[in-house]
């Protein structure tokens, strides 16, 4: 089934293509300033406290990382929000109503009973 969501993947998907296009071109141009920065200075001197600096690939490692992080713990509020909020969003998007699960419908009873 074609949902509106379809149009949305495939523009996702274009621009995850696009970045991934990049890589080449910016590693290219990076080396490239690289070549001409070392053809024309002699030495370039070590920063202070450069052994307490991390790597540019360190660096972006650990940021990759905490993206991850952010985009798991963001995932989470925002399904349980979803799910909180499944009762009114069934009914308006017209999809049935999951079945009650077993504690809340043996705590009905057991309400009903007392």
């Amino acid at each position: 089934m074609d949902t509106i969501l379809d149009p949305i993947t495939e523009l996702q998907d274009k621009v995850i293509e696009t970045i991934e296009g990049l890589k080449k071109p910016v590693s290219s141009a990076v080396a490239d300033v690289v070549e001409f920065v070392v053809d024309r200075v002699p030495e370039v001197p070590a920063l202070p406290y450069a052994q307490k600096l991390p790597t540019p690939v360190e660096l972006i490692d650990n940021q990759a990382k905490f993206a991850a992080r952010v985009v798991s713990s963001t995932k989470s509020v925002a399904k349980g929000a979803a799910k909180a909020a499944a009762p009114l969003t069934d009914q308006l998007l017209d999809r049935p109503a999951p079945a009650p699960k077993a504690a809340k419908a043996t705590k009905k009873v057991m309400e009903a009973v007392a």
